[in-house]
């Protein structure tokens, strides 16, 4: 029990290591939080950092996900325990004790975990992100798209029903974190995908 314990806070604190905040500020001289959306994630960093820094933001936060659950599954033994690890490495990133609960919104990161738990599903949920986000240049569209898709395609990859209600959680939480992408994107104000520190802290959006 007590390695299952240990499992737990592990997850959650690999899912807290704040990449992007971290390339952005020794790489670029760029403070996420006070720049852009104030996100930690791959689309806010290559607006305000450039894309050396949102590339590598997007290949860590997509590591620690994969790779962080293949080396936690190591010490689980039990398929529920499994999956509320990769639970816990997306919550880390969505609210990160080392940002004091301000975090990203963990689409790379679930797509690492749902990589090593469901790839199949993932991948077609990624490759109807990249078509999105090719047509409109909006990464947030692309986003909520694969939110959504995501979960319809589980059933077919994945019998184990706490799997597909996790499936629908994730989904559902993936669209609550962009509550305010969905209103600017209802009123049209959504920006598009842009590259190279040019959204100044007077311009962060809310």
């Amino acid at each position: 029990m007590m390695t299952l314990v240990l499992v737990f806070i592990l997850a959650y604190l690999i899912g807290s290591i704040p990449f992007g905040l971290l390339f952005a500020r020794y790489i670029a001289g760029v403070d996420l939080l006070h720049c852009g959306s104030g996100n930690i994630g791959t689309t806010n960093a290559f607006r305000c950092a450039g894309p050396l820094v949102g590339t590598l933001t997007l290949v860590f936060d997509v590591l620690k996900g994969l790779l962080g659950l293949s080396i936690l599954a190591l010490f689980i033994h039990t398929p529920w325990a499994l999956y509320v690890t990769g639970l816990l490495i997306v919550i880390g990133h969505t609210r990160s004790i080392f940002l004091k609960g301000r975090g990203g919104k963990a689409i790379a990161t679930s797509f690492g975990v749902l990589l090593y738990l469901n790839p199949w599903a993932i991948l077609i949920a990624a490759l109807l992100f990249a078509i999105v986000v090719a047509l409109t240049r909006i990464v947030s569209l692309g986003s909520i798209t694969a939110a959504i898709a995501y979960p319809l395609l589980t059933p077919f990859f994945r019998g184990d029903a706490l799997f597909i209600l996790i499936s629908y959680a994730l989904g559902a939480y993936a669209i609550y974190l962009h509550r305010d992408n969905i209103r600017r994107l209802l009123r049209k104000e959504e920006p598009t995908l842009s590259f190279g520190g040019h959204v100044r802290k007077s311009k962060r959006l809310k």
